[in-house]
């Protein structure tokens, strides 16, 4: 395998549909990738030319601009004694399997050797660097000469699969600096990028990773046998792409792990009431199934059937929400964006992920006026400072662009620039099926 660099790979973020909570207790949950929102990872040699100072030995870079991260490193002498720590080496047989020791070595070295002023975005620097050198050093540990820049339009934080789509971004660049047989392997891709979830969120889902990896949408059943629940994940291959949504951010800070324990209180309090509660939100994530199944077949004409399933879709949102709204997962803020969608009929909204804040999202009205979807873009913006994105729902997973697709224009903006130029975005977008 002949390798050329620079080389791009890219990874889409996640909405929660449905199910959030729920699957807390069993329940399926529905995730879709978002089309327009996607992390892109650059991948170039280093030459002592390129070096901003020449008399420096580094020979690995992570450039991660939109957090104001930069880390040198030299492989050999900086991570030479966690390589050559056999504890630490991976056999091929064990190349989809979290490494403990790995991790704890990086997490010590991290601690040890990363000095930053502490700022609210220390945290975030240091997941960064550590799911960045347990998969180059899991995957391909003897790596030299390489910068690697991360750009992303996935808001941080936010509940949409960020952390995942790095993740994916950064698997799918490393199998191919090793010339793997993998690299066109969605499966082992999803299996790996697990592994850096793994580094941030400890037992994470598998939700985020594998939208992340496969697009479209996935569905995750879980069921117990011989008393061990089982997770399993499919992608709804039978899902409408032509559904236009909006994700809107409020910026209200919120903490899953509290939400997740409230709920818990509640249901060890009364848990006849509150298992119909989560029987009740299992049910609508199979309504809202069955009505993208349906609409994925009438979506190519617009007849009164496909009018009246999308209606019947946006009905199975609202009451959605409104069973989170019941078991006490929502929050003012987001409430604000139910009832002026509300208002202005221009789709089904719900809150998506843990709530409490963060984000809630409006699957579009295809009947909704232009005018009706500005007034209310324009007025969460710029009543209460929320961010709107605008995108499909679905799209491509993991995707990597070869050299020869790669214009000036493209590498000057990674290079240059701290945030990714919209121009740029579409110039890769275009290049993604």
């Amino acid at each position: 395998m002949n390798l050329t660099f620079p080389i791009i790979t890219t990874a889409p973020g996640k909405v929660i549909i449905s199910g959030e909570h729920s699957a807390v207790y069993g329940k399926d949950v529905v995730a879709s990738a978002v089309k327009n929102l996607r992390c892109y990872l650059l991948v170039e040699d280093i030459s002592d030319v390129d070096k901003e100072n020449v008399h420096t030995t580094h020979d690995l870079e992570l450039d991660f601009p939109d957090l104001g991260l930069r880390c040198l490193w030299n492989v050999e002498q900086d991570l030479g004694h966690i390589i050559n720590n056999k504890e630490n080496q991976i056999s091929s047989n064990a190349f989809t399997i979290f490494n403990q020791h790995l991790s704890d070595d990086i997490e010590i070295f991290l601690k040890n050797n990363i000095v930053h002023k502490e700022t609210h975005l220390s945290h975030l620097h240091h997941s960064a660097c550590h799911v960045f050198l347990y998969l180059l050093l899991h995957i391909v540990p003897k790596i030299k000469n390489k910068r690697f820049i991360m750009k992303s339009n996935v808001p941080v934080g936010a509940g949409l699969g960020s952390s995942a789509a790095v993740s994916v971004c950064l698997v799918q660049a490393l199998l191919y600096c090793m010339g793997s047989e993998h690299l066109s392997d969605l499966k082992t891709i999803n299996d790996l990028s697990l592994l850096g979830e793994k580094c941030v969120h400890g037992t994470p889902s598998g939700i985020d990773n594998a939208v992340a990896t496969y697009g479209k949408a996935i569905i995750l059943t879980t069921h117990t046998a011989n008393g061990v629940k089982m997770k399993n994940l499919k992608v709804m291959d039978k899902f409408p792409e032509s559904l236009n949504m909006l994700l809107i951010n409020t910026k209200i800070p919120k903490s899953t792990k509290t939400l997740v324990a409230n709920v818990k209180k509640l249901h060890e309090k009364d848990n006849n009431m509150i298992s119909s509660i989560l029987d009740a939100m299992h049910k609508c994530t199979q309504g809202i199934l069955s009505e993208f199944e349906l609409i994925r077949i009438l979506e190519s004409e617009e007849s009164p059937e496909f009018e009246a399933t999308v209606n019947s879709l946006f009905e199975k949102i609202r009451i959605n929400h409104g069973l989170l709204c019941s078991i006490g997962v929502s929050h003012p803020g987001l409430e604000k964006i139910k009832i002026l969608s509300d208002e202005l009929k221009i789709g089904g909204t719900k809150l998506t992920g843990a709530g409490g804040g963060g984000c809630a999202m409006t699957i579009l009205d295809p009947y909704a006026s232009e005018e009706k979807v500005d007034e209310f873009k324009c007025s969460l913006i710029d009543l209460y400072g929320y961010d709107v994105y605008k995108s499909q729902l679905g799209g491509t997973g993991a995707y990597l662009i070869d050299t020869n697709r790669i214009t000036k224009e493209i590498l000057l903006d990674f290079e240059k620039n701290t945030k990714i130029n919209e121009n740029t975005v579409k110039l890769i977008d275009s290049l993604i099926p």
